[in-house]
């Protein structure tokens, strides 16, 4: 890897980071997650409401803290509402734990193993998606890294301040996904400190500042959001926290579905989160064979790295985004292996890095000014867009025949709503209606009864213009209309 120099990897970080920075608005919202995520970010900026993320207008959503929320609403508050405005605070939450991942193997190791590490996280398949996509995961995500570098400064340093960053790191990562991130860390920490015996090290952190500020952080939202919504605690804590992690196909979700999985699929799910560079996972053991290389760094990188797939090993209701808060462990330890002396001076492994770092970020660039292939359902912009540029001539409202979609009420301002059935659409009132194509032949007939017109087809999807439902004639299933 001396073929490549410092310089040339903190260009190519850069590169691969100035890449998916230019592609934040360059493709739109996809439902269901990140849409409905997003949609959830701007009713809260529309409401101002900063307590309670809306699942729809009057329904709360207990799901998730709002640490995400709010980083997203704050964006298009400053830079409107678009697809990059609303997916730049993860590219921030990445870019922040880089910095951290990099100043770690400088104090540990030195600069190189950081920025290498730094291009395999932002390079790989999951840390490319999580420094663009609008979830909850990127901020659990750095906070787990600012708590784990802040314990690591903290106990073998001493030094109180980063100490108590760590501590503030617990309290962001409670505001953005809840109680987890003390599993997480807490784990981690305490199988590090019993591993290493660093009892009293760990006994010297600022254990009463520490905890005061974790709470100050975080406590507030809770008691507010349980205020505001009497039941959100025992949903979130009881329902999120732990149904959902012992029971596979919870029943109990009221604002998705389970995702059942086999149990140690996590791992899995891993190797893809890696991928291109899982496929270098076997030089690991080239960081381990060295007798006593399992040092105080190393036992720590490597407890990082294995908590969170150990953890959700024993879950059947599992997302591949799980597993992003180790994603930075894993990518330091192939960093280390990559910076070992048999691969250190080599120009094959050095082009085969730079290649490899490169796959996937310009291979995002091309889809995303690829047209065809954002032709999806989950994309409902050209219709949003129809619908918007046809209110000046025709005013009318919008509908959905069938799913609710997240993206049409993201670049509708909320006003798409959806319907189930042609008696739920208003009488003697012009509107427009979606249906997606594939389910478009059992209710031609109705269509053409209400006098539906064909506008636009995009997304696998039809835009219709309908002036209104007039009296049926006979031979249409279903009552007449009334009001």
């Amino acid at each position: 890897m001396n073929n490549l120099s410092t310089r040339h990897l903190w260009w190519l970080l850069l590169c691969i980071l100035g890449l998916r920075l230019a592609t934040l608005g360059l493709y739109p919202l996809m439902d269901t997650s990140e849409a409905r995520y997003a949609e959830m970010a701007r009713k809260m900026l529309e409401l101002d409401d900063w307590v309670t993320p809306m699942f729809d207008y009057g329904v709360p959503f207990w799901g998730k803290p709002p640490l995400a929320f709010w980083s997203q609403a704050l964006g298009m508050q400053w830079l409107g509402l678009n697809e990059f405005a609303v997916r730049l605070p993860a590219w921030l939450f990445h870019l922040a734990s880089c910095l951290l991942l990099i100043r770690f193997a400088r104090q540990e190791y030195d600069e190189r193993t950081g920025l290498l590490a730094a291009i395999l996280f932002s390079s790989s398949g999951l840390g490319l998606l999580a420094a663009g996509v609008v979830l909850t995961d990127p901020a659990l995500s750095f906070a787990i890294v600012l708590a784990s570098y802040g314990f690591w400064r903290g106990t073998v340093h001493g030094e109180r301040n980063w100490a108590l960053a760590g501590f503030f790191g617990l309290g962001l990562g409670l505001l953005a996904k809840g109680p987890l991130v003390l599993v997480l860390v807490g784990v981690q920490a305490g199988l590090w400190t019993l591993f290493n015996r660093q009892w009293r090290s760990v006994w010297q952190l600022p254990w009463l500042t520490g905890l005061g500020l974790m709470l100050l952080v975080a406590v507030p939202w809770y008691v507010l959001a349980e205020w505001r919504t009497p039941g959100f605690l025992d949903y979130f804590l009881v329902g999120e926290h732990w149904k959902r992690y012992v029971i596979s196909d919870w029943a109990g979700d009221l604002y998705g579905s389970a995702h059942e999985r086999p149990y140690a699929s996590i791992w899995l799910e891993l190797l893809m989160a890696l991928l291109p560079w899982s496929l270098l996972l076997p030089l690991l053991y080239k960081v381990y064979r060295q007798p006593g290389r399992m040092d105080r760094r190393l036992s720590f990188v490597t407890l990082w790295a294995l908590v969170t797939p150990l953890f959700f090993t024993f879950s059947g209701n599992i997302l591949w985004t799980y597993v992003l808060p180790a994603l930075p462990a894993w990518c330091l330890l192939l960093a280390l292996a990559l910076s070992s002396p048999r691969h250190r001076g080599t120009r094959k492994t050095s082009l085969l890095v730079l290649g490899l770092a490169l796959l996937l970020p310009l291979g995002l660039l091309f889809t995303v000014t690829n047209d065809s292939a954002l032709q999806r359902p989950q994309n409902q912009q050209a219709m949003a867009l129809a619908w918007n540029s046809l209110q000046a001539s025709q005013p009318a409202p919008l509908y959905y025949w069938g799913r609710r979609s997240y993206s049409a009420q993201f670049y509708t301002a909320g006003q798409a709503r959806r319907v189930e059935n042609l008696e739920q659409l208003p009488s003697n009132q012009a509107f427009y209606l979606v249906r997606r194509q594939k389910d478009l032949a059992p209710v031609s007939r109705q269509l053409a009864a209400l006098g539906c017109q064909e506008r636009l087809r995009a997304s696998q999807s039809v835009l219709f213009q309908c002036p209104g439902q007039p009296p049926r004639p006979p031979g249409i299933d279903g009552p007449a209309p009334t009001g």
